[in-house]
């Protein structure tokens, strides 16, 4: 990463929210860039910001020896600040996550976890405030439903494509990717706008009509 983009994660990251950042990624010619509503944190005030690091699985039908090797490398590979992502092809009966590893992964400081298939262990998960951002709960271990079996590659989740080191902004609301070679324009045009949103907030408290509002700040 340069300096520059070092700093504008770092200006961006106790501010960053998944609308703005939605807004600003369709300014930029990216319109199809939010994962599916269904997956939700399974605590409302958890906040995903950071680069991808990706692992994609197969489904399995029996016992497989060594299952979790892969899944335990990526995990224990973490650096801070990355957001651990786990595509099942959005099945659900795969439940990669849980308390154990949302430990590990904290320690290392990471910012957190996503998948479109489910997880596990949530009231531990919500107690230690780890972001576990999931499309189903389940108390399913993996073995004899899916194995992870490629690892820092692109991987698709509900038809968009998250390669390493792209930008994962995921909250209440939903969750958006950045592409990693647009992220510092598109993160700098949320910034603004997310500035501007706090003027224009201003002078509705203030009394504003939002018509004068809207002609003043251009910003809904």
């Amino acid at each position: 990463m340069t300096d520059s983009f070092d700093d504008i994660i770092a200006a961006a990251r106790p501010l960053i929210a998944s609308a703005p950042v939605s807004d600003a990624l369709d300014e930029h010619g990216f319109h199809r860039q939010i994962l599916p509503p269904s997956i939700r944190p399974v605590d409302d005030g958890s906040v995903l910001f950071g680069p991808a690091r990706t692992g994609g699985y197969k489904v399995i039908s029996g016992f497989v020896e060594g299952i979790y090797d892969l899944e335990i490398a990526l995990v224990d590979d973490l650096r801070p600040g990355e957001v651990c992502v786990m595509a099942t092809g959005a099945n659900t009966d795969i439940g990669p996550w849980g308390e154990l590893l949302s430990t590990r992964a904290r320690h290392l400081e990471a910012a957190g976890f996503l998948t479109d298939g489910a997880a596990r262990d949530v009231v531990a998960i919500r107690a230690m405030g780890f972001p576990v951002f999931t499309a189903a709960l389940s108390p399913a271990d993996t073995q004899y439903r899916g194995m992870m079996v490629e690892k820092d590659v692109p991987i698709v989740i509900g038809g968009v494509t998250i390669a390493p080191g792209d930008i994962v902004v995921g909250d209440v609301d939903g969750v958006v990717v950045v592409p990693r070679a647009s992220a510092l324009a598109v993160l700098s045009t949320a910034m603004t706008k997310i500035t501007g949103e706090r003027r224009m907030r201003a002078d509705l408290e203030a009394g504003m009509s939002l018509a004068e509002a809207f002609r003043k700040h251009g910003l809904l």
